[in-house]
């Protein structure tokens, strides 16, 4: 009889089941508005004022509170008496879940590292940037989720035409960028 039970015992514990993990990701977008600050800029020019950004993220869950994906975004920054320019960005996005608020409340941090490529109807060129963040979501479903985000982008190497100051358009170094954005989340 205990020949039967180790037997009966072991086979509970080496029998195989299929494996399944739960796997945390999301994919979110959004829109708002983005102010690019410059220093370096000669008298007589303009600074950037306020343009529409957009932004595509997804993120994999390493840890509970700890995602790790890629972003890559969109925006028009206008400079009066001067074409606008345009900057396409993307990299590496790290989103930080810490529980601070009660359900149904989500608040988080975001940082990462990207680079750029901005361009005017003047003169093109690109940037390296470290992006910095809080954002506050609420879940509309079990899938879904709002979120308001408050944002900065600290720019820490730009190069080419557009930045250089011969250029006869806009001259300046695109140091820093805040923004306001809302989006949506899907986190199936």
């Amino acid at each position: 009889m205990p020949g039967l039970l180790v037997a009966v015992v072991a086979a509970c514990l080496l029998w195989p089941t299929p494996a399944s993990a739960q796997v945390n990701t999301d994919l979110g977008l959004s829109a708002g508005a983005m102010k690019r600050f410059t220093t370096g800029v000669p008298a007589g020019v303009s600074e950037p004022g306020f343009g529409p950004v957009f932004d595509l993220r997804g993120h994999l869950a390493l840890l509970p509170m700890v995602r790790l994906g890629l972003y890559a975004a969109y925006d028009l920054s206008p400079v009066p008496h001067e074409p606008s320019r345009s900057f396409v960005t993307g990299g590496l996005h790290v989103k930080l879940t810490p529980p601070l608020l009660p359900a149904p409340w989500k608040t988080y941090l975001f940082t990462g590292f990207g680079g750029g490529y901005a361009a005017s109807s003047l003169a093109t060129g690109g940037l390296l940037e470290v992006p910095l963040g809080l954002g506050l979501a609420d879940r509309l479903s079990p899938s879904w989720e709002l979120f308001l985000e408050l944002g900065g982008r600290f720019g820490v190497a730009t190069f080419g035409q557009m930045y250089e100051a011969s250029h006869a358009g806009f001259a300046g170094t695109d140091s820093f960028a805040l923004s306001l954005t809302v989006g949506v989340s899907l986190t199936p």
